[in-house]
């Protein structure tokens, strides 16, 4: 125990700065539970003191944006709680996230802290002994139900607790980690569910709309995520804002890591290169590119189900060479059905020359229509260029693909103009793409890439955009018809 030797003085000294200061309780119990100090950085101390003023009274709901990895969780969910537990036992909170185990393992972790020695040298505090389920649990004096906590998934059902009590003061808050789960945010149908759950959730569950206040920290994943309703007014409550982005003063030559000892500016500007839209979004904060995205991924349309097509097309992009610093090759398959276009299959990789035209065989079979209603092949459209211009000569030799017309394609205009030329297509909702990544990994690196391509922030790797524009071109600008000389049995 930490204070195994401290007299009552020291201890009085202690409990008075633990009160005083969220970081300097965080620091205490951190060490007591981890035997390892809690490194502290600059967005510790700032966060601290939002928190803080939510307790005080001075800020009505928080909203924090940060990057991950941050320990956002440690600080504004854990050990925030924990701290309100010690200034008073009679706080209700209710914790949500978009993962249910989270939510159980910070109130298993909460509930640890409160049970912890050095907790309770400092501030006796006593656990219902029924309080023995990991998603609630209740603090109690002279038998009577204090305080509490309850933890659940923000897309789940949330009965018969309430935040906070009807009265003036801070008496428990409703406090919301990570709302949307990462591997959600391209499914439309998931974030609107999640931000419904919210909505009705902030509005039934906050004991009073006046006294108990809204805490939500995230990264930022779309721009239809729940701390843009948050910001815009969805959730009927205004929030104080707190941003921290992963690079301060980006694109200056003041440039820096907000946390060097954590993830340095240069592993920062690796993702910007590998990843420009998990950059933008996830670690500053800004789902829209700077300049605007073209593409807006609002305008795509999703399937459950690979939909019955009546014609297919294989795009292929490629690279000259697979160092880390070129683009990636990628080859495409795509449906076309009315007016409609379905992206149905995308393989992604860096490959050297001698293995594309192995890869690109193996792919073109494993697509080939089959059954007796079987779609119509309408080619293999390549770049003619670079390692595309000897792809298309060694497809073209190939026998076995007779019935695939290698289309040579010339791209004469720079990208931005080529992207214009089918923007229609997109807004109209003719492109759809899988719902989830359940059976399409791939799919949250296209949507990415699509979501951060703009006139003022072209980027490296935009090889799915390529696809994407020749795919379009193709299939919708020529009228989805058949290549003269394909087998149609």
């Amino acid at each position: 125990m930490l204070f195994a030797k401290a007299s009552e003085s020291e201890l009085a000294a202690i409990r008075q700065a633990c009160e005083a200061d969220l970081l300097t309780f965080t620091a205490v119990m951190f060490q007591a539970r981890m035997c390892q100090p809690f490194l502290v950085n600059w967005h510790h101390a700032k966060m601290a003191d939002e928190l803080m003023a939510v307790y005080r009274g001075e800020t009505k709901n928080l909203l924090i944006t940060m990057p991950p990895g941050g320990t956002k969780t440690e600080l504004a969910v854990i050990h925030f709680m924990a701290w309100c537990f010690a200034r008073s036992q009679s706080c209700r909170f209710l914790h949500l996230s978009g993962s249910k185990e989270l939510a159980l393992l910070n109130s298993e972790t909460v509930r640890e802290i409160v049970t912890l020695e050095e907790f309770q040298a400092l501030w006796p505090r006593q656990i219902k002994n029924d309080s023995r389920a990991k998603n609630r649990w209740n603090l109690e004096f002279m038998n009577r139900t204090t305080g509490g906590l309850y933890a659940a998934s923000s897309g789940g059902q949330v009965t018969g607790f309430r935040a906070g009590y009807i009265r003036p003061g801070f008496s428990g808050a409703i406090i919301i980690d990570d709302p949307l789960k990462a591997d959600d945010i391209w499914s439309k149908a998931k974030r609107q569910a999640v931000n419904r759950k919210l909505t009705g959730t902030i509005r039934s569950r906050r004991a009073s709309s006046e006294h108990t206040p809204i805490i939500m920290v995230m990264q930022r994943l779309h721009e239809d995520d729940p701390a843009a309703h948050a910001l815009s007014g969805d959730f009927a409550a205004e929030f104080k804002h707190l941003e921290i982005q992963a690079i301060i003063d980006e694109g200056t030559e003041n440039e820096r890591s907000y946390w060097q000892e954590k993830e340095s500016l240069e592993s920062l500007n690796d993702l910007k290169q590998k990843d420009p839209y998990t950059l933008s979004a996830q670690y500053q904060q800004r789902p829209t590119p700077a300049g605007g995205a073209m593409i807006k991924t609002s305008w795509l349309q999703q399937y459950s189900t690979p939909p019955a097509v009546h014609t297919v097309l294989y795009v292929l992009d490629t690279a000259l060479k697979a160092a880390e610093t070129n683009d990636f090759s990628v080859m495409s398959f795509w449906g076309l059905n009315g007016i409609n276009v379905y992206l149905l299959d995308v393989l992604r990789g860096k490959w050297e020359v001698p293995d594309l035209e192995p890869l690109a065989i193996k792919f073109l079979e494993s697509h080939r229509p089959k059954g007796f209603n079987r779609a119509r092949i309408r080619g293999a459209v390549i770049e003619d260029k670079a390692s595309g211009t000897g792809l298309i000569q060694g497809l073209r030799r190939k026998t076995a693909l007779r019935d695939i017309p290698i289309i040579a394609k010339q791209r004469s205009t720079d990208k931005v103009s080529r992207v214009n030329n089918i923007l229609s297509f997109i807004r109209a909702g003719q492109l759809w793409v899988p719902e989830t990544a359940e059976h399409a990994p791939w799919l949250p690196a296209y949507l990415g890439e699509l979501a951060a391509f703009s006139p003022a922030m072209t980027h490296q790797n935009d090889d799915q955009v390529d696809v994407t524009v020749d795919a379009l071109d193709e299939l919708l600008q020529s009228g989805g018809g058949v290549s003269e000389g394909m087998d149609l049995s």
